[in-house]
C-alpha cells in the first residue's frame, strides 16, 4: 500500500553560519567566523529528513521567484520533494537566517517576511486535504485565507476531509497567543523553553486533550522528550552524545515522530524512534544534519539499547 503524501507548509531559507566566541550583549562587538551557508528553514529542513525516509513528501511556502528562491527549491526537488503548489509573490524578500554558534549552544536570527495573506486557491486546497499529515507552524498558518474563510476555517475544513494537522510551535512565541488555533491541531510539538512560555500564557496540554488533540510533544534537548496523550504523560530519556551542532534537532524530531507514527500507529515509538534520531542529528554541522535511515536510527537504537 503507498503511503499517503504529507503536506510541509512553511519557511525555507538560506542559514548564514558564524561561529562566535561568546554571545553578544548589547552594544557589543564581536569577530566571528564565517562558516559555509546550509540549506535551511525550520519547514524545508523537515520536509527533506520526512522526504528522505522514503515518505511523499510536499512542501509549500510563499516566496519570490528570484535566483535564491529557486537555487532553494531546486535543492528540495533534487530529494523528490514536491514543490509544484509553492505560491510565488515578488513582493516577498529573499529568505535567509542568521546562526550563531558557540559550544553546544546557538542563537538564530529569522528576519520577517512580511506575509500576511496566503490565498490557499482550489487545487492547492484539494492538495491538502488529501494529505495524512500537514506540517506547519502558527506564523505560517495565520496567514491562511480561502476567499472569505480564514485559519481556523480552513484547517477545520482540512480535518474533515481526514488529514491530521500537525503544528511545531518551537519556542512558543508571545505574538501567537490568543490566536485560536491550536484547538484545530491534533499533534503539537515544542521545546523546553516554549512549554515554559505555553503555561505562563495560560494555555494548557491537558485541555487541548480533552479537546481531541492527539498528542503534545515536549523536547528537552539532552534530556529527551515529554509526551502527553489520552493515555497519559511518557518520558522519553535522553541519549548521551557528542554535541557538534543542534540546529534542526527539533525539525528532525518532528519528522522523525511522523515517519515513525505514520508507519507504526503507535506515539509511545514515535516519540523514542524520533528521541534516537534527534541524537544522531546533533552530531553534525548543518540544520539538514538530520538527513538518515530508519536502519541507521535502529542501529543507533540497539546500540545505545533503546530498541524495544
Amino acid at each position: 500500500m503507498t503511503a499517503r503524501h504529507s503536506v510541509f507548509f512553511g519557511d525555507v531559507a538560506e542559514d548564514e553560519y558564524y561561529a562566535t566566541p561568546h554571545f553578544p550583549l548589547a552594544g557589543d562587538k564581536v569577530i566571528v567566523q564565517t562558516l559555509p551557508a546550509q540549506f535551511g528553514g525550520s519547514v524545508a529542513n523537515a520536509a527533506s529528513i520526512y522526504a528522505h525516509f522514503g515518505m511523499p513528501t510536499s512542501f509549500i511556502s510563499q516566496l519570490n521567484s528570484g535566483p535564491l528562491t529557486q537555487r532553494l527549491l531546486g535543492q528540495m526537488r533534487e530529494q523528490g520533494i514536491d514543490t509544484g503548489h509553492v505560491i510565488f509573490d515578488e513582493d516577498v524578500p529573499d529568505s535567509k537566517c542568521i546562526i550563531l554558534l558557540h559550544g553546544e549552544q546557538h542563537i538564530v536570527l529569522i528576519p520577517t517576511l512580511g506575509i500576511t495573506h496566503s490565498e490557499i486557491v482550489p487545487a492547492t486546497f484539494e492538495h491538502m486535504a488529501d494529505a495524512e499529515f500537514i506540517v506547519s507552524t502558527l506564523t505560517d498558518v495565520k496567514p491562511f485565507r480561502r476567499g472569505p474563510q480564514g485559519p481556523a476555517e480552513i484547517l477545520e475544513s482540512l480535518r474533515r476531509r481526514g488529514a491530521r494537522m500537525v503544528l511545531d510551535l518551537d519556542v512558543y512565541n508571545a505574538e501567537n497567543q490568543g490566536s485560536g488555533l491550536l484547538e484545530h491541531c491534533d499533534i503539537l510539538f515544542m521545546n523546553s523553553l516554549g512549554a515554559s512560555r505555553f503555561e505562563q500564557e495560560g494555555q494548557s496540554i491537558s485541555r487541548l486533550l480533552d479537546g481531541g488533540a492527539t498528542a503534545i510533544v515536549i523536547t528537552r534537548d539532552s534530556e529527551g522528550c515529554e509526551l502527553h496523550h489520552a493515555g497519559g504523560i511518557v518520558e522519553v530519556p535522553g541519549i548521551p552524545v557528542e554535541v557538534v551542532d543542534v540546529t534542526g534537532a527539533g525539525d528532525t524530531f518532528t519528522s522523525s515522530f511522523l515517519y515513525a507514527y505514520s508507519l507504526s500507529g503507535d506515539l509511545v515509538e514515535a516519540a523514542e524512534f524520533a528521541n534516537a534520531a534527534a541524537s544522531l542529528a546533533v552530531g553534525t554541522v548543518g540544520a539538514r544534519g538530520g538527513l538518515t535511515t530508519r536502519d541507521a536510527v535502529d542501529a543507533f537504537r540497539r546500540s545505545t539499547a533503546r530498541t524495544p
